[in-house]
């Protein structure tokens, strides 16, 4: 997985839920307002709005699909029932990355 501020490529258990907005200053805890950052670039943005921080996104949050949101909830989730899933996820998923 891909760290939305630096690019970097990252085990999912190395990266955190990043709130672009900062709950703190108002941001909502939505799909829209979340991304993946590493611990070093969550870190060096803190509290702070990106243009504060002086940081840029490297790609835009969106909305999973159904199955997308299924993947990425991280549920124990068999084989044949992922091969299923990841069927149905759209082809410009980053899941198919």
């Amino acid at each position: 997985m891909v760290c939305a501020y630096c690019g970097g490529q990252f085990h999912p258990e190395d990266l955190t839920r990043e709130h672009i907005v900062p709950t703190s200053r108002g941001g909502a805890d939505s799909w829209m307002n979340c991304i993946t950052a590493c611990r070093s670039c969550n870190g060096r943005k803190g509290s702070r709005l990106v243009h504060e921080a002086r940081m840029e996104l490297l790609y835009l949050p969106y909305v999973p699909s159904l199955h997308e949101d299924m993947i990425l909830r991280g549920r124990r989730i068999l084989v044949d029932q992922m091969e299923f899933l990841l069927a149905s996820v759209p082809s410009h998923s980053r899941l198919h990355g």
